[in-house]
């Protein structure tokens, strides 16, 4: 039987062995290129940012300037930062053939004026923003999106989700394929779209609202302004509203199939022949105005702590009921 000897390690062996540790490490670190660039921005311009993959968290400063600092992954190409009159642009580029989905190992940090326009264009980056007091415009398809908006904010998703607290917002708008939505905060004006996706609203007043769903459910808890105006739709999800008292309004609620459950005033009323039921009434003297319509799922009216008072309902304004139209949305 042949017989195997070792030999012992030489000294240009163990060089080289200890060389190789040094080298593996290294390689893995430069695998995430570290970025750190800064470019002059006008207090008050746009900041654009198109990004595939990854996390990008914005936050607003009091600097003129834009810094972008964090790392991007080994598919990313460059990290080019552009300034032109007003408009600052960050695009993440990927190298040729290596594809969208493979550079989440990226992740950036930009500050920017804080009173900037922001506009982001992202595939299945995680995008979040603070204290960023000028418009926001993000979409995203597989991405969340979350944070804080000071001013009007329009978001779009397909599957991500979307959290904000809205500070003193005139309009949000938000529509989500089958991504859940979470608003809170102060917004007068507030457009909610949604295929399957659950959304939960809580505001302190709402003026405008236009609240549209096919199957996801709708739950929003606000104090209706007096000549508030809110519209909702759904065709199987629930759709629920909690006031903080109840609106001088008029209600006009509808179901083809669902249950109408109303905590205060008249009860709905089921039609003598074939399915369906509506409620409409009116109360006291304001201007606002409540519709709500599903074809099978339920809808609830209640207040917070589902107890109404100062109730005045107009004479003669009984809960009546009448053919039934429901449209399908979206």
């Amino acid at each position: 039987m042949p017989q195997i000897h070792s030999r012992a390690p030489t000294g240009a062996w163990l060089a080289v062995s200890a060389l190789s540790l040094l080298i593996v490490p290294w390689s893995l670190v430069l695998a995430s290129k570290v970025i750190e660039e800064r470019r002059p921005a006008d207090p008050q311009g746009s900041i654009e940012i198109v990004n595939m993959a990854g996390s990008v968290e914005v936050d607003g400063w009091d600097r003129s300037e834009v810094e972008v600092t964090g790392t991007a992954g080994d598919q990313v190409e460059r990290v080019e930062v552009t300034s032109t009159g007003t408009l600052t642009s960050i695009h993440v580029e990927s190298r040729a053939g290596g594809g969208w989905g493979h550079d989440r190992d990226t992740k950036l940090i930009i500050r920017v004026p804080a009173k900037s326009m922001l506009s982001a264009t992202l595939i299945s980056a995680d995008f979040v923003v603070h204290g960023v007091l000028g418009d926001i415009k993000a979409q995203t398809v597989s991405g969340d999106v979350s944070g804080d908006v000071g001013s009007n904010a329009r978001i779009s998703t397909v599957s991500g989700g979307v959290r904000l607290t809205a500070q003193q917002a005139k309009s949000i708008e938000i529509r989500t394929i089958s991504g859940d939505i979470r608003l809170s905060g102060d917004a007068g004006d507030v457009e909610i779209t949604t295929v399957s996706g659950e959304a939960q609203i809580e505001l302190a007043t709402l003026t405008r609202g236009r609240f549209k769903s096919v199957s996801g459910n709708l739950s929003a808890s606000f104090a209706l302004a007096p000549d508030g105006q809110l519209e909702s739709e759904s065709v199987s999800g629930k759709i629920q509203f909690e006031f903080a008292g109840v609106p001088a309004a008029d209600f006009d609620v509808q179901s083809f199939s669902g249950d109408i459950k109303n905590c205060f005033g008249p009860k709905p009323v089921e039609p003598q022949y074939g399915p369906g039921s509506r409620l409409t009434f009116k109360n006291g003297d304001g201007q606002g105005r409540v519709q709500a319509a599903t074809k099978s799922g339920d809808i609830q009216l209640c207040v917070k702590g589902g107890h109404a008072r100062h109730v005045s309902f107009v004479p003669g304004a009984a809960a009546t009921v009448s053919r039934l139209e429901i449209p399908y949305v979206i």
